[in-house]
């Protein structure tokens, strides 16, 4: 037990400097098949934030699991629900998340009509109508494959895509315009290397937008709900 209780206090040193890996790592050490069920919750607790922290949110879980699946009692973990709450919004789980906020509520000691308020609140933030419109990737990338330009603007940069489409265009255009002066150096080495730059280059870029505006449409409901849940623990715990 005195072991584990100077690692872990080794392990916030670590955290509090930023160094999350470090902490994760002296956590590691802790021996949990010689502790008591209580200090497991607080070991694999701090394991799970410092990945959360690290943005090492599939880690961040399996700790949490780890946790729950060991502990004999749930009434040791329930004030660490909320950062499962929070890890599963980062994974896109948001339905998993929803029944987790609803038994931070229900396992709480707050009186009844607390409970059914908060409830009230998660049902509505938690549907489906509210979770962020994800754009597909490989859906991005055959639209870009087959008609240049449309794959940026699936992925919601309308802009992008008529330039993308206008510069492939242009070096199509540079191309046929050299064949028929009987530039034919010039069309298959400048302008064919200028087509297969825009058209691949489109493809990649799409690749990365895509990967932006999901980024952004996750912040723009995961931030808030992120507020919403910490403010749940101050009030339950």
């Amino acid at each position: 037990m005195e072991r584990t209780h100077a690692l872990l206090g080794k392990a916030e040193c670590l955290k509090q400097t930023g160094d999350y890996v470090g902490a994760f790592r002296t956590i590691a050490r802790v021996p949990y098949s010689e502790i008591s069920d209580s200090l497991m919750v607080v070991s694999r607790f701090q394991a799970a934030l410092v990945s959360y922290l690290d943005r090492d949110f599939n880690q961040a879980h399996s700790e949490l699991l780890q946790m729950s699946f060991f502990a004999k009692d749930s009434m040791l973990y329930r004030e660490t629900l909320f950062l499962h709450v929070l890890v599963l919004n980062e994974q896109r789980k948001w339905n998993e998340a929803k029944t987790i906020a609803q038994k931070m509520v229900v396992w709480s000691d707050a009186p009844a009509a607390i409970k059914d308020s908060l409830l009230l609140i998660v049902n509505t933030t938690y549907n489906e109508l509210n979770y962020p419109k994800l754009k597909d990737k490989d859906k991005a990338i055959k639209w870009a494959t087959f008609l240049p330009g449309s794959g940026h603007i699936y992925a919601g940069y309308t802009g992008e895509g008529i330039m993308n489409l206008t510069l492939q265009a242009a070096s199509l255009g540079f191309i046929g315009y050299h064949i028929y002066i009987s530039h034919f150096v010039s069309a298959f080495t400048i302008g064919s290397g200028m087509f297969q730059h825009f058209y691949f280059g489109g493809i990649n870029r799409v690749q990365f937008l895509v990967d932006k505006r999901n980024y952004i449409n996750n912040r723009k409901f995961n931030d808030p709900v992120k507020e919403q849940i910490v403010q749940f623990q101050v009030v339950l715990y």
